[in-house]
């Protein structure tokens, strides 16, 4: 069955929780940004953040999706060659055809164990049919309190970044 044939259907309810996704890599210098206390460059980490939640949209939407945005990402601590990177994403609110996702970045120092929070990041997609067009995506179905929490608060992300746009 095809995207366009599936949307034409209403989709079943999902959860957060089967759309989660997890992307992990062990930092090497060539991802370094060069300064003299190098740390890994911003860059690698935005990529595997698109590419987490990316994953997170596609189990969701059952589909292709596509990065529409990614709101603010802030770096609060610096990564390191050597360091064990992991990014765990979820859906966390969807529209019509849009998926808001949340990844969360963590860095490990192997040799410790020591492990930190470093990122978190808002990501929107927007599923699409096999023509490239905007697709319906199923329903969110929150089970949990932080399910509804962290619906809530994507929701006055949503509206925040649509008052932007206007």
């Amino acid at each position: 069955m095809t995207a366009k044939a599936a949307g034409s259907r209403t989709p079943h309810p999902k959860t957060p929780r089967a759309s989660e996704a997890t992307v992990a890599d062990l930092m090497m210098p060539h991802q370094a940004n060069g300064l003299r206390r190098p740390s890994v460059f911003g860059g690698v980490i935005m990529s595997m953040v698109d590419r987490c939640a990316a994953l997170s949209a596609m189990r969701h939407s059952g589909g292709q999706c596509t990065t529409l945005s990614i709101d603010r990402i802030l770096f609060k601590e610096p990564i390191r060659v050597g360091e064990l990177v992991e990014v765990r994403s979820r859906v966390v609110h969807v529209g019509r055809t849009s998926l808001s996702v949340l990844a969360d970045v963590y860095a490990e120092a192997i040799a410790t164990g020591v492990r930190r929070h470093t990122n978190e990041c808002w990501l929107t997609f927007v599923h699409l049919d096999d023509d490239g067009q905007p697709a319906p995506v199923p329903p969110l179905k929150l089970e949990t309190q932080e399910d509804r929490l962290m619906h809530d608060l994507a929701q006055r992300r949503r509206e925040a970044l649509l008052a932007e746009r206007r």
